[in-house]
Formats: C-alpha cells, sequence, structure tokens
C-alpha cells in the first residue's frame, strides 16, 4: 500500500511542477493567438491555470498509482539499489520513459529545449528516487 500512495504522492508532485510549466506556455505573449482560438475573449488567462491543475493532478496521480503498482507487483522492491534509489532498475525504466517524448517536444518546440529537459528531469527524480523511498517506508 506504500507503494501506491508514494506514486500518489510522485504524481501530486508532478502534476503540480506541469501546471506551473503549461501555465507558463499559456501565458506567454506569443500563445495569445493559440489560446484565443480556444477561450472566449472575455475568459482570463489566469483562470486557465485551474482547468490545468485540475486536468493535470487527475493525469499525473493516474499515472503515480500505476507506477506505485507496478513497483510493487513487479518486484521492484526487492532489487539491489544505486544512488540512492532502492531499484536501479526502476530507475533505469523510468529514465527511459522519461526519455520517449523529448526528441518530439524539441522538434515541436526547440526554443522551450530547458522546459522539457527539466520536466523530464523532474519525472525521474519524482518517479524514479522519490516514489520508490516513499514506498520502501
Amino acid at each position: 500500500m506504500s507503494a501506491v500512495i508514494g506514486g500518489w504522492v510522485a504524481g501530486y508532485a508532478m502534476a503540480v511542477l506541469s501546471t506551473i510549466a503549461l501555465t507558463y506556455l499559456a501565458m506567454r505573449p506569443g500563445a495569445a493567438r493559440f489560446v484565443g482560438r480556444w477561450l472566449a475573449v472575455d475568459v482570463s488567462k489566469t483562470l486557465v491555470a485551474i482547468p490545468i491543475f485540475v486536468g493535470t493532478t487527475l493525469g499525473w496521480t493516474m499515472a503515480g498509482l500505476i507506477f506505485g503498482s507496478a513497483y510493487k507487483v513487479g518486484g521492484f522492491d526487492t532489487k539491489p539499489g544505486a544512488l540512492g534509489a532502492p531499484s536501479w532498475v526502476f530507475v533505469l525504466i523510468i529514465v527511459a520513459i522519461a526519455w520517449l517524448p523529448l526528441p518530439i517536444l524539441v522538434m515541436l518546440g526547440r526554443r522551450y529545449w530547458w522546459l522539457w529537459c527539466s520536466m523530464s528531469l523532474a519525472f525521474v527524480g519524482l518517479f524514479g528516487w522519490l516514489m520508490p523511498v516513499l514506498a520502501e517506508r
């Protein structure tokens, strides 16, 4: 049960970080045309953060529950640890998953490479390190 709760905690933290990143992208001056197609003129762009937060919270906490369950069911808690993480195999899997969207995101928004890389590093830190540490407690 602690692995599932640890996954939920990591997912919630990732949702907060994703909300900050997506709100930053929505508030950029160049995003006014794109956001304007989806919102009415009288809707404040600041209010966009609320549905973004609700959506990312739902998505990331569900992903956290799945990762926590996979950690426990896959028996990764019995694997040897490395670099402070309880399971080096699970960290390696999380790193591979974090790498997957990077080439596509960099092709779509090359100016924001730093944002895509920091979100991937946060994903690895939260799901590859924090979640297993919380699962072991």
